[in-house]
């Protein structure tokens, strides 16, 4: 057989390579004709990371077609997904915004679209309830479709309320026009307004008002999740409204340039505000604008939320409590320093405060209590001359049930106390349960309830340790211990003469050289015994009662 030269082989396969190249630039002209019929619009091409190789021409426009072919059969199969899912009346309960003509580019108003796909999701409702009257939407969800979204108005979810429905998956930001007193999304239905009266958002905010009672008559929204969106305010209002709702979860959310809160939470409760980041402006510290911060981050009016693994940093309040039972943990504020008038987490509900702060983080900005009762602070990391202040807003009041333990505090050695006192308005006048113990300060003064201090003396009888230096409260030792180790074969009576002005007297009968020990107490905790008569054959501690 006669063998084939390598010369007749090479016009074969260009004339085939040529036909082939032919008919695939062909058919994505024919794909595109079609799609232009159907109305059809193919995405736009992304180059290929092949470009980057400095491939022949011709292998460049193969990966062009081939890339362009493969994006049109991704959007061709998403599209007819979404059809597929609507067959047989039997329609998705994911409402894309864009199917209402929300314009995802940011360029042009989308507000009446987002309500509208808003109010589309409530009108899918199951035969099942969540709480009594209000409607389980079966896990609905509104979909942001990763879009940004200009909105003049609040997008309000409707005044029927509803259940087990998520919003996701966008940015929504504020046009120049949008009402001042709004919040980019508002969950707080025309009954609960008219239940209270018919109050305005900004009395909300300034407390002018008492919370409505935790019933059901009062719920509209259940089972409200809100999470992976930006809201920028554009410092025209705030960004999420929260009100008379029960286990809403707002979870990786970036809240922005709000004028007033990044988030207000009034009556309900089990809010729960998680892995989200809250600024006024978008900083990282050290801003030149730090002084003109202002808004809250978390404005919390509500009982028994959660506020957990949060970042707030910018804003001249980090976090404002005005409910009870409250737990704050994993929030890292430097939103502003005190020095400016900045506080990052405000306790206002005198008398009443039941929550608790725990591994948190606070830089140059720290913690305000106001009467407090029944709190808790631990665990906690306090930098930049950061600390507690409690405030006194009464002529007299007790602090009762507080605890502020295992804290480390770091300051520059300005003899800034971890822990003050704000008695202007009034003193303090009683302290029961309280323990201020076992923190640590570095570069700031140590304050406690509790003391201990060592005293030696040669030939003397009497010691007198002050301890004003540590102890918290003035002129406040309700228990005390002390011991007198003598040198030498002396054995003198001793006493313990006096503990005012929080001064420790010892006194001995005679001349020693010894050396005493105390340990006092600020708070009235202790177990004390009461005399029943002169000869009580009782049992020891019959007649014992809890001071």
């Amino acid at each position: 057989m006669k063998g084939v030269s390598v010369w007749e082989v090479v016009p074969c396969l260009c004339l085939f390579f040529l036909i082939a190249t032919v008919r695939v630039y062909s058919f994505p002209d024919a794909l595109k004709a079609k799609d232009a019929a159907s109305g059809w619009k193919a995405p736009r091409l992304l180059s290929h990371p092949s470009r980057d190789r400095h491939l022949h021409p011709s292998r460049e426009k193969a990966y062009t077609i081939q890339s362009s072919l493969w994006e049109q059969t991704q959007a061709r199969a998403a599209q007819e997904g979404r059809l597929r899912t609507k067959a047989g009346n039997a329609y998705s309960r994911v409402f894309y915004v864009t199917d209402y003509n929300a314009d995802p580019t940011g360029q042009y108003d989308s507000t009446r679209a987002l309500q509208t796909a808003v109010n589309k999701a409530f009108e899918v409702a199951t035969k099942h309830e969540l709480l009594p009257g209000i409607s389980d939407l079966g896990g609905v969800e509104i979909h942001l479709e990763g879009g940004e979204y200009l909105i003049s108005y609040p997008l309000q979810f409707p005044s029927k309320g509803g259940g087990n429905l998520v919003i996701h998956g966008g940015t929504l930001r504020a046009t120049s026009n949008f009402p001042q007193d709004g919040y980019l999304i508002e969950l707080w239905s025309s009954y609960s307004q008219s239940l209270r009266a018919n109050q305005t958002k900004g009395s909300l905010r300034e407390r002018k008002h008492c919370s409505l009672p935790l019933s059901k008559e009062y719920l509209a929204y259940e089972d409200i999740a809100i999470r992976d969106v930006l809201l920028d305010a554009n410092f025209r209002g705030g960004g999420i409204l929260i009100v008379d709702s029960i286990r809403v979860t707002v979870e990786n959310v970036y809240s922005t340039h709000f004028e007033t809160d990044g988030i207000l939470v009034e009556g309900g409760h089990e809010t729960i505000i998680r892995d989200s980041f809250f600024g006024q402006f978008i900083t990282s510290g050290g801003d030149s604008r730090e002084s003109d911060f202002s808004g809250i981050g978390i404005n919390l009016l509500g009982n028994d939320n959660v506020i957990s693994d949060v970042v707030i940093f910018s804003a001249a309040y980090g976090i404002s409590v005005g409910g009870q039972a409250n737990y704050i943990t994993g929030v890292r504020a430097y939103n502003k320093a005190t020095n400016l008038g900045g506080v990052g987490i405000y306790l206002g509900l005198p008398g009443l405060t039941q929550t608790r702060i725990i591994g948190c983080y606070l830089a140059s900005t720290g913690i305000i209590a106001e009467d407090p009762l029944q709190l808790e602070i631990s665990d906690n990391f306090f930098t930049g001359n950061a600390n507690i202040l409690l405030r006194s807003t009464k002529t007299s009041h007790a602090i009762s049930y507080l605890t502020i333990t295992s804290n480390m505090f770091a300051g520059t050695s300005k003899r800034v106390p971890i822990v003050a006192l704000d008695e202007t308005k009034g003193r303090f006048t009683a302290v029961y349960n309280t323990i201020v113990d076992q923190n640590t300060a570095y570069g700031m003064d140590l304050k406690a309830t509790v003391a201990r201090a060592t005293l030696s003396s040669s030939y003397s009888w009497s010691w007198k340790l002050d301890l004003n230096e540590r102890l918290l409260f003035r002129d406040f030792i309700q228990n005390a211990q002390y011991s007198l180790f003598i040198s030498g074969k002396d054995f003198p009576r001793h006493v313990l003469r006096s503990v005012k002005d929080n001064i420790v007297v010892v006194d001995s009968d005679a001349r020693v050289s010894g050396t005493v020990s105390v340990l006092v107490d600020q708070s009235s905790d202790s177990l004390a015994l009461k005399t029943v008569g002169p000869m009580s054959t009782g049992p020891i501690g019959s007649g014992a009662v809890f001071l």
